[in-house]
């Protein structure tokens, strides 16, 4: 056969060969479960020892908490016990000129904690992300414009005071003196806030410093260093901010 006609004649071979499908009816029927099945404790032993191993660390005491400490609007004690312990463990490990650092309410994960041992998993609950510490410093204009447009909700902060009066931060504190709108302020953050678009307008000018260390180890952190201080946790929380009646 010539070779020219033989691919001609093989495509209309294979395109008869293709039949389409398409469905006529659909059912289904529900088979009922009457009877809970026997546990895998194959399955089950493999596990346990990874299961046994995970227990144990989260229920390792890293610290005790003095007091009760819960979110509240605009005043939550457990984001200010948190924003403690990022701006203690960033003067600590990177800069010692860093000022304040703000908790939002959003990324609290466990709405209290109860007075008496802090277990390794409650840390876990508090801050289960893992977003790494990020700091950034700004004139204290832009820091202004910040706290009223991302705090006046409330939320936790530290090395800050100031009032909420209607959307705006007043009478802002920092390290115990006035905002000084032409100072340069270090703010610590998480590198999830630091890189919100809808954020960039206060984030993209600022000077960053991202760092690999998490912000659940810096709560960590603190938590044994305070211990091994003697230091209460869950002490002078109150009054940071305050909110015009």
């Amino acid at each position: 056969m010539n070779i020219r006609y033989f691919f001609p004649f093989a495509f209309l071979f294979l395109a008869s060969c293709h039949t389409t499908y398409h469905p006529v009816s659909v059912a289904f029927k529900d088979y009922k479960v009457e009877q809970p099945s026997a546990p895998d404790t194959l399955y089950g032993n493999y596990l346990k020892p990874f299961r046994d191993s995970m227990e144990l660390k989260m229920n390792e005491v890293v610290g005790t908490a003095a007091k009760r400490m819960d979110i509240k609007r605009p005043l939550t004690t457990v984001g200010n016990f948190m924003s403690d312990a990022f701006l203690e463990m960033a003067r600590l490990k990177f800069d010692q000129g860093a000022d304040i650092s703000v908790m939002n309410l959003g990324g609290i994960r466990k709405p209290y904690i109860e007075p008496g041992p802090i277990t390794r998993g409650i840390i876990f609950e508090v801050m289960p992300f893992d977003n790494v510490m990020t700091l950034v410093t700004v004139k204290g204009e832009q820091l202004q414009k910040f706290l009223d447009a991302s705090m006046t909700e409330g939320g936790g902060v530290a090395g800050c005071t100031f009032r909420i009066s209607g959307k705006q931060a007043t009478d802002v504190m920092i390290g115990g003196k006035p905002l000084d709108p032409s100072a340069e302020y270090t703010l610590v953050t998480s590198d999830y806030a630091a890189n919100n678009p809808s954020m960039s307008w206060f984030y993209g000018p600022a000077k960053k410093q991202q760092q690999t260390y998490l912000l659940r180890d810096a709560i960590l952190d603190y938590v044994v260093q305070m211990g091994r201080e003697g230091k209460p946790i869950g002490e002078q929380l109150e009054n940071r901010i305050q909110i015009d009646k």
